[in-house]
């Protein structure tokens, strides 16, 4: 994937955020499957983790940087379903999400396939820019196939 493919995902991405705005309120607090997360949840998470790599990764990606590891994911995962049940409205998620993934697009917008080459550790695990970032689409197409199949939409690419 490159930083074109890259940047095209996130305009489409934030389509289909936008299209959650849609949903009532049965089909936002709807369980992805017995015992799963609700649909809310699931966006909240990714709001979670895009705010995480806004601040705690983007702005340290430099050559050979070597950053910490990832917080615990369940802590992280269980503020946001929190977060997504007792805490804020749906619109609320979706418009930080869809907030987020501004800076996300500026970010991109700036970058250059030399920034994409960038590579640093993360504990030990050794990666680049542009792997983080595909690593991250691949994370939201998962949820996003996961939500349409909850809700009975077709996923749209």
């Amino acid at each position: 994937m490159n930083l074109e493919e890259i940047r095209q995902h996130y305009k489409d991405f934030d389509g289909w955020i936008h299209s959650l705005m849609a949903l009532t309120d049965t089909e936002w607090h709807k369980p992805l499957g017995d015992g799963k997360w609700s649909v809310g949840a699931v966006v909240a998470h990714l709001l979670f983790w895009d705010q995480y790599s806004l601040k705690e990764r983007f702005p340290y990606f430099k050559e050979g940087a070597e950053l910490p590891s990832y917080p615990d994911f369940q802590s992280v995962n269980e503020r946001a379903r929190e977060y997504a049940e007792n805490k804020a409205t749906k619109e609320e998620i979706l418009d930080g999400l869809l907030a987020v993934r501004a800076e996300f697009h500026k970010m991109l917008e700036e970058m250059d396939k030399d920034k994409l080459a960038l590579a640093f550790k993360i504990s030990k695990q050794h990666m680049t820019v542009g792997e983080y970032l595909i690593d991250f689409v691949y994370h939201d197409l998962h949820h996003q196939k996961q939500v349409d199949a909850a809700l009975g939409r077709a996923l749209v690419k």
